[in-house]
């Protein structure tokens, strides 16, 4: 049986987000073709979900890296590489205090990954732990996931077969970010093409950069040249939801606000939909499911008539049935996951292009699409107002699903890369 050592910055599990839920996906069903070693970081309170995950991947070989304090080497590399960038993130600094005018400026400021791309973010002994890992068996390939740990390629012996997995291409998302803002900095954008330069020579180091997307693909595609480029979405099982959508008496969102496209779509909708479909429909709820800190909460105080924030929630099922699922997101690139959960639950979705990017869905046939808030709250209130809409375009969705990212197709595509 084929050797396989997959390195990640996350445990695949619980299943609670979007990336934990791909990696899972295609990790168990490799499980099954090759002899796998898993090494990734994990924190003391992590071990429960180590252990469950133990007895569902019993053939699978564990390599935690267990993070507690830091070390003063991490320390020490924490600083080097703030005054490294040190000049750049106080010219930034300057750029948003003059520039900086409206709220989602100051969100943006407080959030994007301009200054923080090229770093590192995990302690300096994770690297050794890979190395370590490395010289403990003969790897056919090394696969590794995610942006974090983007430049690991160097690490990797060239006996080696080396795959990175892009689950979210940075520089799209900065681009992205960066057209968000009220202002236009020509040093902002220095720094986005900085980043960029950086990510692509860290992808030509590779012997395949595998995306989540064909759309990410042809991005990279203009770009980059040396690596073999793959694209292989993320199989999901279709779901045996009870439900049958007749009409919506709620709207729904699901994601933590961790993830910034999260926090930045749900503050987007709450801005500029909310109120609007309030006063013309007085009954209705809107339910934010998935982890969400109280001082963000708070800080939309006024907003929040009829909003709940239910946390993490055991029948994600149960608590989409009849509802109206939302996907406000306007920035990022990759696929959403959520929206794959929500055609397995039965419901119908409104979407930002941004946000079914990458996915088989189409407008007006699978889902309605909304890029200003008025298009998004005139396709709410289509579904709303409509006796058949919304099985309509749930039903579509479920075909077009089963038919175009069938689990049995997608899991045949992504195991055919390593042939």
């Amino acid at each position: 049986m084929r050797n396989i050592l997959i390195v990640t910055p996350y445990m695949p599990f619980p299943l609670n987000s979007g990336g934990r839920i791909a990696q899972f996906e295609f990790n168990n069903e490799l499980r099954h073709q090759f002899k796998v070693t898993l090494a990734f970081t994990m924190k003391p309170e992590d071990q429960k979900d180590l252990e469950e995950l133990k007895k569902l991947w019993k053939n699978v070989n564990f390599k935690p890296y267990l993070i507690t304090k830091k070390t003063f080497s991490d320390q020490l590399g924490s600083v080097l590489f703030r005054f490294s960038e040190f000049f750049n993130r106080l010219i930034g600094k300057g750029v948003f205090f003059f520039g900086c005018k409206t709220n989602l400026d100051k969100l943006l400021q407080q959030n994007t990954t301009l200054f923080r791309s090229k770093s590192f973010g995990f302690p300096r002994g994770f690297i050794d732990h890979f190395r370590d890992v490395l010289l403990e068996d003969s790897f056919e390939y090394v696969q590794v996931e995610f942006h974090q740990l983007i430049s690991f390629a160097k690490y990797i012996p060239r006996s080696s077969y080396r795959i990175f997995v892009h689950h979210e291409l940075r520089f799209v998302r900065e681009k992205r970010e960066l057209e968000l803002f009220s202002f236009k900095s020509g040093f902002l954008k220095w720094v986005y093409r900085k980043n960029k330069k950086f990510e692509l020579s860290a992808l030509e180091k590779y012997d395949m950069v595998c995306t989540l997307s064909d759309v990410d693909k042809l991005i990279l595609e203009k770009d980059i040249r040396k690596p073999l480029l793959v694209s292989s979405p993320v199989p999901i099982k279709a779901g045996k939801s009870a439900n049958d959508f007749l009409s919506a008496s709620k709207l729904v969102f699901l994601g933590g606000e961790d993830h910034f496209p999260n926090k930045e779509g749900v503050d987007w909708f709450l801005m500029n939909c909310w109120m609007p479909l309030k006063s013309k429909y007085p009954d209705l709820k809107l339910s934010v499911i998935g982890k969400w800190h109280q001082p963000t909460i708070d800080s939309y105080a006024g907003l929040l008539d009829a909003v709940s924030f239910p946390g993490y929630v055991d029948q994600l099922y149960e608590a989409l049935a009849d509802s109206i699922f939302i996907v406000p997101i306007r920035i990022g690139s990759g696929i959403r996951m959520k929206i794959i959960e929500a055609v397995n639950a039965g419901i119908p979705f409104v979407s930002t292009e941004v946000g079914v990017e990458g996915l088989c869905f189409k407008n007006g046939h699978d889902c309605l699409i909304g890029n200003t808030p008025q298009e998004f709250c005139s396709s709410i209130a289509k579904i709303l107002e409509s006796k058949d809409l919304g099985h309509r375009l749930m039903t579509n969705a479920r075909n077009t699903l089963s038919v175009e990212n069938s689990y049995e197709k997608l899991i045949e595509r992504r195991l055919a890369i390593y042939n």
